[in-house]
C-alpha cells in the first residue's frame, strides 16, 4: 500500500497530464507546478502541516501576493477553505515593518528586470510582463492589499478588478485610477486572449511581423494595425503612469 504522499502525487500527476494533454479539441489548462512550497526540494504533494510550516517559517512576500488569488476549485472544498483560513495570518499581516514593505516593492524591481520589460512598443511586446502590462496592474493592486489588507478585511479580494473597486471604496485610490486601470486590465486581457487564440499556446507576446499584428488588430475589432497600435500604446502608457 502506498503512503499518502506517493498516492496523491501519482493522482496529481495523472490529473495534470489530462489537463495539459493536447487532443483534437486542444487542451484544458497549462499548470505551473512551481507555485507551491519550496518546489525545488519537495514532492508535488505534501502534507498540510508541512505547507503551513513552510509559509510560517520561510514564506516570502511574493508568495503572499500569489496566495491572495488562491481558492479551492475541486475536491474537498471545505478542506481547501480550512487551509486558506490557516494561511490567513501569513497573507494578511496586521503590521508590516520597513523591511517587509521594502521587500514588497522589490517585487516591482524584479518585474522591471525581467527580459520582457523593455521599452513600450507594439511588435514583440509582452502584454503580461512588459512595461505597462497586466502584471503592473496586478502588482499595483496586490501591493496595496498586502500593506493594508491585514487591518482592512474589505480589501481581501481575489480578483484584480474587485480589488481595485475595494481600494477605491476604502479611500486608497481615487475613482480615476480605479476606472483607468480597470479599463486597461480588460483591454490587455482581451489582447492576451487574441494572442493565445492564434496558435492555441500560452503566449503573452505580440507578433513581430506585420501579418501577425494584422490578425490581432482585426480580432480586436480595429480597422488597421496603426489604429490598434495607437490604442494599445495609449493603454500601456496609462498603466505605466
Amino acid at each position: 500500500t502506498d503512503d499518502p504522499v506517493s498516492l496523491y502525487t501519482r493522482l496529481a500527476k495523472a490529473l495534470i497530464r489530462i489537463m495539459q494533454e493536447r487532443t483534437g479539441d486542444g487542451y484544458v489548462f497549462r499548470t505551473d507546478l512551481r507555485l507551491r512550497p519550496d518546489p525545488g526540494s519537495t514532492p508535488l504533494v505534501i502534507p498540510v502541516e508541512t505547507a503551513l510550516h513552510y509559509y510560517e517559517a520561510y514564506g516570502q512576500n511574493w508568495e503572499r501576493a500569489a496566495m491572495i488569488k488562491a481558492r479551492p476549485v475541486a475536491g474537498d472544498l471545505e478542506a481547501g477553505r480550512d487551509v486558506l483560513g490557516e494561511l490567513s495570518p501569513f497573507i494578511w499581516r496586521k503590521y508590516l515593518d520597513y523591511a517587509a514593505i521594502s521587500d514588497v516593492h522589490s517585487i516591482k524591481r524584479q518585474i522591471h528586470a525581467h527580459r520582457g520589460h523593455g521599452e513600450i512598443k507594439v511588435a514583440g511586446h509582452n502584454i503580461k510582463l512588459g512595461r505597462g502590462g497586466i502584471r503592473e496592474i496586478e502588482f499595483f493592486a496586490q501591493t496595496q492589499q498586502l500593506i493594508a489588507g491585514g487591518r482592512l478585511p474589505a480589501l481581501r479580494e481575489i480578483r484584480t478588478l474587485d480589488a481595485l473597486a475595494a481600494l477605491c471604496r476604502e479611500g486608497w485610490i481615487d475613482t480615476i485610477a480605479r476606472d483607468e486601470l480597470g479599463e486597461a486590465y480588460w483591454y490587455l486581457r482581451n489582447v492576451e486572449h487574441r494572442i493565445q487564440m492564434m496558435a492555441d499556446e500560452q503566449s503573452h507576446t505580440l507578433p513581430e511581423d506585420r501579418k501577425g499584428l494584422t490578425h490581432i488588430a482585426l480580432m480586436m475589432g480595429e480597422s488597421s494595425v496603426d489604429a490598434f497600435s495607437q490604442n494599445l500604446t495609449r493603454v500601456l502608457r496609462t498603466v505605466e503612469r
